[in-house]
């Protein structure tokens, strides 16, 4: 397996080794769709360091979420950085 960067973690300012799948924002992939990093997926624009920084901290909630409401509260905070036809809107 490849070691890379973490592209959130690189835009803003670190480098950090992707966690892969111990990260929130990664999905495991199936049959039609490759494992993958879904902020890339996105196509957010990894160039706005400050966006980079709120999506880390998005993370790191996410992470350590103890709860179900919780959970559900930051991944509706992630949803509305997804275009309305990602979005399911």
């Amino acid at each position: 397996m490849e070691t890379r960067l973490c592209s959130l973690s690189v835009a803003a300012g670190n480098d950090a080794v992707c966690p892969r799948g111990w990260c929130a924002f990664w999905e495991a992939g199936g049959a039609v769709v490759e494992p993958g990093c879904a902020i890339e997926r996105l196509g957010v624009d990894l160039h706005d360091a400050q966006l980079a920084r709120y999506l880390l901290d998005l993370r790191r909630e996410l992470e350590s979420v103890r709860d179900a409401e919780a959970a559900r509260a930051a991944l509706d905070r992630l949803s509305e950085l997804a275009p309305a036809d990602l979005a399911g809107a």
